[in-house]
């Protein structure tokens, strides 16, 4: 072990591929300290031990960040908001009940140090020295004067208050002793050239604590040269959403974290992290599936882009690339929902068919005119032609009404109309072409009726009655309608970008491309009308088949569904000016779905053909797929 602790700064970045532990840990911060001490009393009555505490301030405020593993070990116990006195009493109390420390954290609170720390009491405890309160060159000196005589540190955290750099540290004695590096004072590029230096070299990062001096980020570290699974780490995560993004990002990558540290920086909370893996993907096939995506992006300008990934039944990875909002800078994650526009056909059909199935619909009832289910509702006395009577419920599912095509689409009227007005407009002047059920013509119209059959027959609105009987069964609590402007933007939404972004008048488009989603609600959909056994699927095996069978003038849609017919493969996507979207159930038990926040213009993957084949790159890329479940 290099005998040294030099002033060195450097960035944290360390990311490989990942896999996922069963859930088996609590991870928690941005907590007051009374927070954090309900949280400690919930998982600690649940049988859970705190393995890692952070504190740090916010605004002058008490923080805490902290990880509770479900796992046996020696007898434990914690205290939290401590002062410096307050400290070494206990110190002194549990040192002499034949406790010792492994983690201190020590941190700024106004004007003083305040300590929290975890102790352990265990049989043939190894020898061991703990100090706090020390300044940069007290700590040089204990840590030469400890690693001389055969100790190695196992904890260092940096805190300044008033000014002044001070450290708690402590030091084990074992015979079988690692190999261990320590620095402190690291600036940010020091600390990232230590990372470099020491991954190459076999070293792990396990400890790092962030600090300031004169309000610049400063790092002190330990790397140990050891085996283990795959290391991620990140460090300078500006304030409480950045370190959440980022970790749900690398959750969703198969990730857990196994240390997390708060620290202030010029009044700004920051967070450093490492995070572990033990089922990964591999490596280079996971920078491929980047390369592929960023390609795409690039090829087509598309600021942010969002994927999610489910396999057998388990979501196994969701990913995300690129800006939600450009301007404000904010990256996308896992939280942020997007358009799906004609996405949200297949999820209006399953509502149909879960209605069919508890008999409050036949999907042979007429739709207008007398004994129907709209009856006369919408329009005049001249619209209600023979044909327009013949309509039913399975003509508007399977797009065999007879008219309201894309051809000159009716959606394309007057965005300030209510549904109603939009309603009345078109079946008093879009006049239908064929005979119901003669020929398919893909309509967005009629599925916008669907969306008021489904508020006749339930006697609630669309929205509220699929979020309760088809989403929330699934697990997905985030999805909505979404606003037409950028003022209405919904919480967690992104913001979208081109020609005409928000032209449309969005709600109105509820049944038929109104829903906005993340990519991973749109998988939990997914995988709750696959036909298989791996989650129970919402709808019979019955109504699945029935929703899943073609049309007689159309083998490649369903009710809802477009069917690739040499596979059987299902899927729906989507386009407006603001966004493309796919979601796809194949054949061989894999689901997908992607999301991006702008429509590429004329000349590059306008409508969707590419995005498409990108997913069906993304799996043929990937050979080792790894077992855990994200949702």
């Amino acid at each position: 072990m290099k005998n040294s602790i030099f002033f060195l700064p450097i960035f944290l970045f360390l990311l490989l591929s990942s896999a996922m532990q069963a859930q088996n840990y609590v991870a928690r911060h941005n907590m007051s300290s009374a927070q954090y001490q309900t949280e400690f009393n919930t998982w600690t009555g649940q049988g859970y031990r705190l393995t890692q505490v952070s504190g740090y301030s916010d605004n002058g405020q008490d923080r805490y960040a902290a990880i509770f593993e479900q796992e046996s070990g020696p007898v434990w116990t914690a205290k939290h908001g401590l002062t410096g006195a307050q400290y070494q009493t206990q110190f002194d109390n549990l040192t002499a009940q034949g406790y010792r420390p492994i983690q201190v954290s020590g941190f700024p609170s106004g004007n003083q140090a305040k300590y929290a720390a975890i102790f352990i009491k265990e049989t043939n405890a190894p020898q061991w020295k703990a100090k706090h309160g020390m300044t940069s060159t007290q700590y040089q000196a204990e840590f030469n004067t400890w690693t001389g005589q055969g100790y190695y540190l196992i904890d260092v955290s940096g805190y300044t208050v008033g000014g002044t750099d001070f450290y708690a540290a402590i030091w084990e004695k074992k015979a079988d002793a690692p190999q261990v590096f320590a620095r402190h004072r690291m600036t940010n590029a020091e600390y990232q050239a230590e990372v470099n230096e020491k991954s190459s070299q076999g070293y792990r990062l396990t400890k790092v604590s962030g600090y300031s001096i004169s309000n610049t980020p400063r790092f002190a570290a330990i790397w140990v040269k050891t085996g283990g699974p795959v290391l991620a780490a990140r460090h300078g995560l500006a304030g409480s959403q950045k370190y959440q993004d980022e970790f749900d990002r690398m959750y969703y990558q198969g990730y857990r974290p196994v240390w997390v540290n708060g620290y202030t920086v010029n009044n700004q909370d920051m967070f450093a992290a490492i995070w572990t893996c033990s089922d990964p993907f591999k490596a280079n096939e996971m920078q491929a599936v980047d390369n592929l995506v960023e390609a795409y992006m690039q090829a087509n300008d598309i600021p942010g882009l969002s994927i999610a990934i489910a396999r057998n039944g388990k979501l196994v990875l969701a990913k995300t690339y690129g800006f939600a909002d450009q301007e404000a800078g904010e990256k996308v994650a896992p939280r942020h929902k997007f358009r799906i526009a004609s996405v949200s056909k297949p999820i209006t059909a399953t509502a149909l068919m879960r209605l069919e199935q508890t008999n409050k619909i036949e999907l042979t009832e007429k739709i207008f005119g007398p004994g129907s289910i709209l009856g006369n509702t919408y329009g005049n006395q001249q619209a209600y032609t023979t044909d327009l009577k013949e309509i039913t419920v399975n003509h508007l599912l399977t797009h065999h009404a007879g008219g309201w095509d894309q051809d000159g689409d009716p959606i394309g009227q007057d965005q300030s109309w209510n549904m109603t007005t939009y309603i009345n407009n078109t079946l008093n002047n879009y006049p239908l072409d064929n005979n119901p059920g003669d020929v398919y013509d893909y309509s967005n119209f009629g599925y916008a009726l669907l969306g008021r059959v489904i508020e006749k027959k339930t006697g609630s609105t669309y929205e509220n009655w699929v979020k309760d009987n088809i989403l929330a069964p699934c697990g997905i609590t985030g999805m909505q309608i979404g606003g037409s402007t950028l003022g209405q933007r919904k919480p967690n939404e992104v913001k979208y970008y081109g020609n005409n972004a928000y032209l449309y008048n969005i709600p109105r488009m509820d049944a038929h491309g109104g829903w906005i989603a993340s990519p991973i609600d749109l998988v939990r959909f997914l995988v709750r009308v696959d036909q298989s056994n791996t989650v129970p699927d919402i709808l019979s095996a019955a109504s699945q088949t029935t929703m899943f069978t073609p049309s007689a003038t159309n083998n490649s849609y369903c009710k809802g569904w477009s069917r690739v017919v040499n596979s059987g493969s299902l899927w729906h996507n989507g386009a407006l000016p603001s966004t493309l979207s796919e979601m796809k159930r194949t054949s061989d038990g894999f689901c997908f779905a992607i999301l991006m926040n702008t429509r590429p213009g004329a000349g590059k993957d306008n409508n969707g053909v590419g995005m498409g084949q990108l997913l069906g790159d993304i799996k043929n890329t990937i050979t080792k797929w790894p077992a855990h479940n994200l949702f």
